[in-house]
């Protein structure tokens, strides 16, 4: 299962060049031919004034620009481009599930033009068990055997096993598009329960709670990241998210990597991050 190109990833775009504000500044001078360029002179002080407003306009610009693309479009923005130039098979525009997140719309509009091949591939039934239901997070799609395809399907709610009330609409959803010589199935995906521990050594510093708690908060972010289907708990991204300024060592209590196939989760139940000590 290929999860593609995380659009949101790709380098900043510059639809108009950023220019320093400094640099403005000495160009418009010279170009004024000011002689006083100093805040002593009403002039500069126009210029000034002027220069920080282009400043704000590129911003602007650029910001509006992002606005109009898959990669950075939220909101109206993204649901505009949605109804404009992503269609489903039967050219009915591809809307916001109600309910569905900026990033699942996001992904699911990249994944569009898969839905609509006629033979079954592996995006397009993706596609279609995405746009069954908004409590889809993510689909693997297997062939144990020809003309047996299986999905396993992950939620966004609770650990990510599915209710039987999202199995049925994906099934329901996916009939009429699937091969008539494909017999599909819907499971679950398995989700993976793990516990994290970890002690962490600090600087002296004013305050080592703070340190702490912004530990704890990068590895709740990377574990949450890594709730999906083929997801990789390991040793190494858990030292990397606790490690920031401030902290000079990691400590796991007994840690054991949780590497996912493609149809199981790994799921956090719980994290513990304590101060171990100063050093």
């Amino acid at each position: 299962m290929s999860e593609g190109i995380n659009l949101a990833l790709l380098p900043p775009l510059d639809v108009v060049k950023q220019v320093d504000h400094e640099a403005i500044i000495a160009d418009v001078v010279a170009r004024a031919g000011l002689e006083n360029a100093s805040p002593s002179d009403p002039a500069f002080r126009v210029t000034l004034a002027n220069t920080y407003r282009e400043v704000l306009l590129r911003q602007d610009a650029n910001e509006q620009a992002l606005g109009l693309t898959l990669a950075y479009a939220t909101g109206p923005e993204l649901d505009h481009i949605g109804a404009t130039y992503y269609q489903h098979p039967d050219g009915a525009p591809v809307l916001r599930l109600p309910g569905e997140e900026n990033d699942a719309y996001r992904t699911r509009l990249q994944k569009s033009p898969e839905g609509l091949s006629v033979a079954g591939p592996d995006g397009a039934y993706e596609y279609h068990a995405r746009s069954a239901h908004p409590d889809v997070k993510g689909v693997a799609v297997d062939s144990p055997a020809p003309v047996e395809v299986v999905l396993s399907i992950l939620s966004h709610s609770g650990t990510g096993e599915p209710p039987q009330s999202v199995l049925d609409a994906v099934t329901a959803y996916i009939k009429p598009f699937r091969p008539m010589t494909d017999q599909v199935s819907v499971v679950g995906a398995t989700v993976l329960p793990y516990r994290v521990t970890a002690a962490i050594y600090l600087k002296a510093g004013p305050d080592p709670e703070l340190v702490r708690q912004a530990a704890e908060a990068r590895l709740l972010a990377y574990l949450v990241a890594q709730h999906k289907l083929a997801g990789r708990v390991v040793e190494s991204g858990a030292h990397a998210a606790l490690t920031l300024e401030g902290v000079e060592e990691v400590r796991l209590t007994a840690w054991e990597d949780v590497i996912a196939t493609k149809q199981q989760a790994p799921y956090c139940t719980g994290v513990t991050v304590s101060i171990g000590g100063l050093v």
